[in-house]
């Protein structure tokens, strides 16, 4: 009996998820609410409550099937041999990449309400999507699952002290926030003016990052 009760607990929380997802596609990140996602997953309003702490979890929850492509990247890149900076660049290439082309979900999942607990959303995700779970290297590993871009940002920093020029353990916290900083911003552009082009916007954030670590 319990087994069965926690079986139908797992579904209804996946078919909430895709629901969050599939409205996103048609609907867009701001346009969602309770009510249209609790319809379309064929359950009352007040039933997210009993899976979800609130509709930011379930819509961070959601949000990590856009992260899909980049987590394949990062499992082929954890196969190469590369030296501490090139491995750095390529990280965030890869994560320029996914992120322009998704600004609002991505500006969302890393500076909206539970981006201080990411590692905890993306744990439970991967419990009930372990299709979609890569294989990294340690390194990608604990970057991937980081409790917060912060932190993931520092957990790519690390290898580069007294390696890169730039990198410093006395400066590595001052180049860190500098480094989110710009991330925000031109996240925040990207989502105010959807029609910049994002090829450029990745440019220039490759750009500050060979520039803070050279």
């Amino acid at each position: 009996m319990g087994n069965e009760k926690e079986n139908q607990k797992r579904q209804n929380t996946i078919r909430f998820i895709e629901a969050t997802q599939e409205l996103i596609e048609t609907d867009g990140l701001k346009n969602l609410s309770i009510r249209k996602i609790a319809d379309k997953a064929g359950f009352h309003n007040s039933t997210i409550y009993l899976y979800f702490k609130d509709i930011e979890e379930l819509i961070l929850l959601a949000s990590i099937k856009y992260f899909n492509e980049y987590s394949k990247n990062l499992s082929e890149l954890s196969s190469w041999k590369l030296r501490p900076r090139e491995h750095f660049l390529s990280v965030w290439d890869f994560f320029a990449q996914a992120v322009f082309q998704n600004p609002n979900v991505f500006y969302n999942f890393f500076f909206g309400k539970h981006s201080d607990d990411l590692t905890g959303i993306m744990t439970q995700y991967y419990e009930l999507f372990p299709e979609e779970r890569e294989k990294y290297t340690p390194q990608i590993e604990d970057m991937y699952y980081g409790k917060n871009i912060w932190d993931r940002c520092m957990g790519l920093l690390l290898p580069l002290a007294d390696v890169a020029p730039g990198i410093k353990n006395s400066n590595l916290n001052i180049i860190n926030d500098i480094t989110v900083s710009y991330v925000k911003y031109l996240l925040e552009q990207k989502c105010q003016n959807p029609e910049l082009d994002s090829d450029m916007l990745t440019d220039k954030m490759m750009q500050m990052l060979k520039f803070v670590i050279n």
